[in-house]
C-alpha cells in the first residue's frame, strides 16, 4: 500500500539539521480505528494483566502471557487484511513478541532445572548479567517483524544520531524554546542522578557497609547495564517506533511506547506506582531523544548510566555471594 508524504510520520531519511525534531507532520488526524487498536493492543499486551494476576495470586505464571501473545497475533492477522489497520501489523507483532519473551520464554528458561542450577552457581554479578541475557533473546525474535519491510538502520534508530540536534519544548519539560540535546542531555543526567538514587535509597534500603564490594562488581555492573540498556532500547523503542512511523502521529507514538515501557517496571526497578511513573517519563524522554536526534545515542547513554546506579543499589541490598 502506498503512503503519502503526509502519512509518513517518521520519515526514514530525515536530516535533523533540516528538521530539528526529526518528525513528519504531527498535525494530521490519525484514523480513529487505527488509534483505538494501537492503544488497545498496547494495554492488552502490557504488564497490567500480569500485575492484576500476581496481586490476585491466580493462575499459571505462563498462561497469561501466552494468551496475550495469541490474542495479539490474531489481531495482527486481522489487521494485515485491513487497509486501515495494515500499518499496525508490525507493531502488533512486536508487542506480542515482547510480551512472550519477557514473561514466558525468559522465565521458562530460567526455571529450566539445568540452566537454573548453572546460573545459581555463579557469582551474584554474573547472575544479574545472565538473567538480562535471557531477556535479550526476545530481540532475536523481533527480527521476524522486519520481513518485507525494508527497514534501514536509520528507520530503527540504530546509530548514534545527531547529538546536538534541537530538543523541542514540551509542557512536561522546563524550557520553552528549542535547546540542543548537548545541553538537555547533561541536565537530564543530573536530574535522574538525583531522583533515582533517592527513590532507590528508600525502597531498597542499601547497606553502605558493603561499598567495598562494588569495586569487585564494577565489571559486571558495566556489562549488565550495557546489555540491559541496549536490549530495552531496541525492544521497547527502536522497533516499536519504527513500526509506528506510518500508523500514529509521532508524539502519540512516543507516549504509547513510554507507557508500555513504564508499566512493565511495576515489579522491576524502579518499582511500584512511583517506579511506573518514573520509568514512563524516562521512556518518553528517551524516545523523544531518538526521534529528534534520529539515533539512539542519548537514550542508550543515559539509560546505561541509570542502570549502573540501579545495579549498585541492588548490590548493596543483596547478600554477599
Amino acid at each position: 500500500m502506498l503512503t503519502s508524504a503526509r502519512e509518513q510520520v517518521f520519515p526514514p531519511k530525515t536530516d535533523p539539521r533540516r528538521d530539528s525534531a526529526g518528525l513528519a507532520d504531527a498535525t494530521a488526524r490519525p484514523d480513529p480505528l487505527r488509534r483505538a487498536v494501537a492503544w488497545g493492543a498496547m494495554l492488552i499486551g502490557s504488564a497490567i494483566p500480569n500485575i492484576i494476576n500476581q496481586v490476585a495470586g491466580h493462575g499459571s505464571p505462563y498462561l497469561l502471557p501466552v494468551t496475550q501473545t495469541i490474542l495479539l497475533v490474531l489481531v495482527a492477522i486481522v489487521a494485515d487484511r485491513s487497509p486501515r489497520l495494515k500499518p499496525l501489523t508490525g507493531f502488533l507483532l512486536t508487542i506480542a513478541i515482547v510480551r512472550l519473551g519477557w514473561l514466558a520464554i525468559a522465565p521458562m528458561l530460567d526455571d529450566w532445572a539445568p540452566l537454573h542450577h548453572a546460573i545459581a552457581n555463579t557469582s551474584w554479578g554474573a547472575q544479574q548479567f545472565l538473567e538480562r541475557l535471557l531477556l535479550a533473546l526476545g530481540a532475536l525474535l523481533l527480527l521476524s517483524t522486519f520481513i518485507g519491510r525494508g527497514f534501514s538502520r536509520e528507520d530503527l534508530f540504530l546509530r548514534i544520531g545527531h547529538l546536538s540536534a534541537p530538543a523541542r519544548p514540551e509542557r512536561l519539560l522546563w524550557f520553552r524554546k528549542p535547546i540542543p540535546w548537548t545541553r538537555l542531555g547533561p541536565q537530564l543526567l543530573v536530574l535522574f542522578g538525583v531522583a533515582l538514587p533517592v527513590f532507590l535509597f528508600f525502597t531498597l534500603r542499601p547497606d553502605f557497609g558493603q561499598l567495598p564490594r562494588l569495586w569487585q562488581l564494577l565489571p559486571w555492573a558495566m556489562a549488565t547495564a550495557g546489555l540491559n540498556a541496549a536490549n530495552e532500547e531496541f525492544q521497547f523503542r527502536c522497533v516499536p517506533l519504527a513500526h509506528l512511523r506510518n500508523a500514529l502521529p509521532p508524539r502519540e507514538a512516543l507516549w504509547l511506547t513510554a507507557i508500555f515501557f513504564g508499566v512493565g517496571h511495576y515489579f522491576g526497578q524502579p518499582s511500584g506506582s512511583i517506579g511506573v511513573a518514573m520509568a514512563t517519563i524516562a521512556g518518553w524522554i528517551w524516545a523523544k531523544s531518538m526521534v529528534e536526534t534520529r539515533g539512539v545515542g542519548w537514550a542508550l547513554g543515559i539509560h546505561m548510566v541509570q542502570d549502573i546506579v540501579i545495579f549498585c543499589f541492588l548490590a548493596l541490598s543483596a547478600q554477599p555471594s
